[in-house]
C-alpha cells in the first residue's frame, strides 16, 4: 500500500523544485495531476510513502529525473495546430539548406510533423529537437507510436513516411529512417541552458503555457538570440506574448519574425 497523501507544506515544496528546474508554474489546481503521477513513480520505484520518495528525488539522480520527466509529459499527436508548419514551409525563403529548432519537441510528434511537410515541398532542412525530458527524448528518437497518434495525417503521407508495426507492434506506426535522420533529438533546459546557434526557424509552442510572467520574458528573450535575422518564431495558438517586452515583429496570431 502507498501512502500519496500530499499536504498544502509537501506540494509546495515539491512544485518550488519542479519551478526552480524547469520553469513551470504548478498552481493549486494541480494538486490531483501531481498526486497522480507522483503515486505511479512510487508504484515504480516500490517506495511506499511521500515522506520516503521525496527524500530519494533530493538525494538519487536518477529519480530526481524520472519525476522531472513525470511532472512535464505532456500528449500531443502528429500536425497538431498545423498552420504554423504550413505558414512556415510556405514563407522560408529559398536556400541551400534551412535550420529548423523545435525546442519543447516532447515526444517528437512536432519535429516529424515539420519533416513531412518540408519533404514534401522539397526543401533542404536540418531540424534540431530539444526537449528537457530523458523519456520524451527516448520515445522522439525511437519513432514509434500508437496508430491514433497520426489521425491528422493525410493518409497518403502515412504511407510515405511511416512504416506499419506487426504482430506485437500491431496498431503503431515507426517514422521511417531517412526522415528520421534528419533530425536530433538533445536534452535541452530553456531556464539554464545558454542560447544556442542561430536558426531560420524556431517553434517553441505550448510549453510558455506553463510558465510564469518573468520565465517567459527570460524565454523569449533567449529563443530572439537563437534566431537569425528574419528568422521565424512560432508560439502555441493557447499562448500570447501580451505583456512580454520583446524585439520581435508580429507577422499573424502566434507568429513572428525577427
Amino acid at each position: 500500500m502507498h501512502d500519496t497523501t500530499i499536504s498544502t507544506k509537501d506540494f509546495q515544496m515539491l512544485a518550488g523544485i519542479v519551478y526552480q528546474e524547469t520553469g513551470i508554474s504548478l498552481s493549486d489546481n494541480k494538486v490531483d495531476l501531481v498526486k497522480a503521477r507522483i503515486a505511479k513513480r512510487m508504484r515504480t520505484t516500490r517506495i511506499p510513502s511521500l515522506k520516503e520518495y521525496i527524500n530519494v528525488i533530493e538525494n538519487d539522480a536518477s529519480e530526481f529525473c524520472c519525476f522531472i520527466d513525470a511532472m512535464t509529459t505532456n500528449h500531443t499527436y502528429f500536425f497538431r495546430e498545423n498552420k504554423h508548419i504550413e505558414y512556415m514551409v510556405e514563407n522560408l525563403p529559398q536556400g541551400p539548406m534551412h535550420r529548423i529548432w523545435s525546442a519543447a519537441c516532447s515526444s517528437g510528434e512536432e519535429p516529424y510533423s515539420m519533416a513531412i511537410q518540408l519533404a514534401e515541398a522539397g526543401r533542404k532542412f536540418e531540424i534540431h529537437a530539444s526537449d528537457i525530458s530523458d523519456t520524451m527524448l527516448e520515445t522522439a528518437s525511437k519513432g514509434i507510436y500508437p496508430k491514433d497518434r497520426t489521425r491528422s495525417v493525410p493518409v497518403p503521407l502515412v504511407r510515405r513516411y511511416f512504416q506499419q508495426g506487426q504482430n506485437k507492434w500491431d496498431g503503431y506506426f515507426k517514422v521511417k529512417k531517412e526522415l528520421r535522420e534528419k533530425i536530433s533529438f538533445f536534452k535541452y533546459n530553456l531556464i539554464s541552458d545558454p542560447p544556442r546557434d542561430e536558426y531560420d526557424v524556431i517553434f517553441c509552442r505550448n510549453v510558455m503555457i506553463y510558465f510564469d510572467h518573468e520565465t517567459r520574458q527570460h524565454v523569449v528573450n533567449k529563443l530572439y538570440q537563437s534566431l537569425r535575422p528574419g528568422g521565424m518564431f512560432a508560439i502555441g495558438q493557447s499562448e500570447s506574448l501580451v505583456g512580454v517586452e520583446h524585439p520581435f515583429k508580429y507577422l499573424r496570431p502566434s507568429i513572428y519574425c525577427k
